[in-house]
């Protein structure tokens, strides 16, 4: 069983960033301030691939959903092994 499918990393991180860009955007027609957003949003991602590393990235990581399966213990594993016969 594989588990829900999960979107990648890269394309949550060009979600988010997207949608603060419109949404700085959209604010600012009524505060041109909120403009900044925006402004902050293409300085991070500038900064993001002039250094290789992305701090967003490492944010949406750290969420449950993006985090893997536990890892199970040696008595869950064996208590799904089906009952052996015993030799006669």
């Amino acid at each position: 069983m594989r588990g829900r499918a999960r979107w990648a990393l890269e394309r949550q991180v060009r979600l988010v960033a997207g949608t603060l860009v419109l949404a700085g955007l959209t604010a600012g027609l009524r505060a041109p301030r909120a403009r900044l957003l925006a402004g902050g949003i293409g300085a991070g991602l500038t900064v993001s691939a002039l250094t290789d590393s992305c701090t967003m990235a490492s944010f949406l990581s750290a969420l449950p959903y993006n985090r893997g399966p536990r890892d199970r213990t040696p008595a869950e594993v064996l208590a799904e092994l089906p009952a052996t016969r015993k030799a006669a």
